[in-house]
């Protein structure tokens, strides 16, 4: 089953970068609920819900980023229904054009053969931690 989670996750994330959130909401849990590091500031909240979780997160992602993407994708089994990632977070902010690379992590949960739980991190130790896994 691990394997089989690793390549949702996989493919979630190459979907992300296509921005296709049709494939994004069919592979998400009903239930499914991101937290965001990088909206953690933002007044509006940071928790993204349900089929439209991503749509939304991109949106407001965008209102601050200028072509932003995830690259270097690194993927890895936490076992059972766990999935670390660690990846950098690529883009220039919209009002400076200031370019960001940033490594970031996130922790994925699997339910149902679908992503359950996310919650992105600001490093990619806490990420693994989350996981339970060490770097």
């Amino acid at each position: 089953m691990s394997q089989e989670n690793v390549e949702i996750v996989r493919g979630a994330i190459e979907a992300f970068n296509r921005q296709d959130f049709d494939v994004l909401a069919s592979v998400c849990h009903e239930d499914f609920e991101f937290v965001s590091v990088l909206a953690e500031v933002d007044a509006g909240g940071a928790t993204y819900r349900g089929s439209d979780a991503w749509r939304e997160y991109s949106e407001r992602m965008s209102e601050t980023w200028d072509d932003w993407r995830v690259e270097d994708v690194q993927v890895f089994d936490g076992g059972d229904d766990r999935i670390a990632v660690i990846f950098r977070l690529l883009g220039s902010g919209k009002s400076s054009g200031v370019p960001v690379d940033r490594e970031v992590g996130a922790d994925y949960r699997i339910r149902d053969e679908k992503l359950w739980r996310m919650r992105s991190y600001s490093t990619a130790r806490e990420a693994l931690e989350a996981a339970g896994l060490s770097e």
